[in-house]
């Protein structure tokens, strides 16, 4: 009788959600027909002494009635069933991803030490990681693996091309590829590799540099006297070194960018202070970020505020200065005015090269990288308004590395 009880009780709850969420497309004799039979199931499971010869068929004519109209909603799927909760969840991630905290993955290194961006590991036959390890390290650090393999033998070649200045870059295109197992659409970068003059291409995330993953492989010995011109500005430059097919030309893994919660709320009662870790959109500043770097796509920046309105902003033999006097209230600051570790201080450049300062007006905030040289900052393209502002970098969730925990 138990289960009786509660089939009755599931059918009733299917028939008032087919009521609510199909009523208006059921046909209103079978509409008619649903509510009959409801209000009879209704009494019929208030009444203590049920007549199971009356019970159990009013239940199979309900069931068999909310197959013909339920749609997607009766009889139930795991999506049907599931679909509320799940849109609800939804809503939540959503809500708390707007108003309270954001996740962010930091794409280069320009706030290393402090936060890491991507990163290579170069393999060679010894190094070369098991599939388990492979495995362990994309659960853990958030690794990708990339090998590029001999299909060919012959000369090894690498696809550059020539600078403004007359340098050689390792030449790539941006190509339409997948991200997330397949299943998100993604830009990558694509390098070319030639053996035997034969393409041989690698194709990795479009915020991810390969120059120096190649000065730390088996390809090092680049040799930019055997350049081989291949027409529209490309040459190939040679390895001097031989592979035979089958053999593993590079292998590298690029381990994921520091990921991390910001706090978005705090900042609507509270300014931000000086040495907070923020995010901030581009969109505002767009032009002059563009002018500086080339690059004229809206992005998400992380950096320190190293000044704030009305502040004078100089830096002095490393040192950032506030006012003629060194800044001190965070670590990173002290870290880099003392050259610790991997601090490498703050490097004079452009708005601030040797000299000048930068007077930060109301509303506005100086960005810097803490790792200066490596960082296009508010040294070439200015200040920050409010309004481009996020919020605060809270906590750094993944991956597991002696990084991991608050955010400094």
């Amino acid at each position: 009788m138990k289960n009786r009880r509660k089939k009755a009780k599931e059918l009733l709850q299917a028939a008032h959600r087919v009521s609510n969420y199909r009523r208006d497309i059921i046909d209103p004799k079978q509409f008619s027909v649903l509510k009959a039979l409801v209000k009879e199931v209704e009494v019929l499971l208030n009444d203590k002494q049920i007549d199971h010869a009356v019970f159990d068929p009013m239940l199979d004519r309900l069931d068999e009635l909310l197959r013909k109209v339920g749609g997607k909603i009766y009889p139930k799927t795991f999506l049907s069933d599931n679909i509320e909760v799940i849109l609800v969840a939804a809503i939540i991630v959503i809500g708390i991803r707007s108003f309270f905290f954001q996740p962010f993955i930091i794409p280069t290194n320009s706030m290393y030490p402090t936060y890491s961006g991507m990163n290579s590991i170069v393999y060679n036959e010894e190094t070369s990681p098991s599939r388990l390890s492979r495995i362990l390290n994309k659960l853990t650090l958030g690794t990708r693996h990339y090998r590029v393999i001999a299909n060919y033998s012959g000369e090894i070649e690498l696809l550059v091309a020539q600078t403004s200045e007359g340098g050689l870059v390792a030449y790539y295109e941006v190509v339409n590829g997948r991200k997330w197992f397949g299943i998100m659409p993604a830009r990558l970068k694509e390098y070319t590799f030639l053996v035997d003059q034969k393409p041989h291409t690698l194709r990795i995330p479009l915020e991810f540099s390969l120059e120096e993953t190649l000065e730390n492989s088996l390809l090092k010995n680049l040799n930019p006297k055997n350049i081989r011109n291949i027409g529209n500005g490309l040459f190939a430059v040679s390895f001097g070194q031989q592979a035979n097919k089958g053999d593993v030309l590079l292998e590298f893994a690029i381990m994921s960018g520091d990921a991390l919660f910001v706090d978005r709320l705090s900042y609507h009662f509270v300014k931000p202070s000086v040495g907070d870790p923020f995010v901030f959109r581009t969109n505002d500043i767009l032009d002059s970020v563009g002018r500086a770097t080339g690059d004229y796509t809206p992005k998400y920046y992380i950096k320190r505020i190293g000044g704030i309105e009305y502040e004078e902003i100089e830096i002095i033999n490393g040192s950032l200065h506030v006012n003629k006097t060194p800044r001190t209230e965070v670590e990173a600051f002290l870290s880099n005015s003392k050259q610790v570790g991997e601090y490498t201080g703050y490097i004079n450049e452009r708005l601030l090269a040797k000299g000048r300062s930068m007077i930060v007006p109301e509303n506005n905030y100086v960005a810097l990288g803490d790792n200066s040289a490596n960082s296009a900052d508010s040294r070439y393209w200015g200040f920050v308004p409010d309004q481009a502002v996020i919020g605060k970098a809270v906590f750094i969730y993944y991956p597991f590395t002696k990084r991991w925990g608050l955010a400094n």
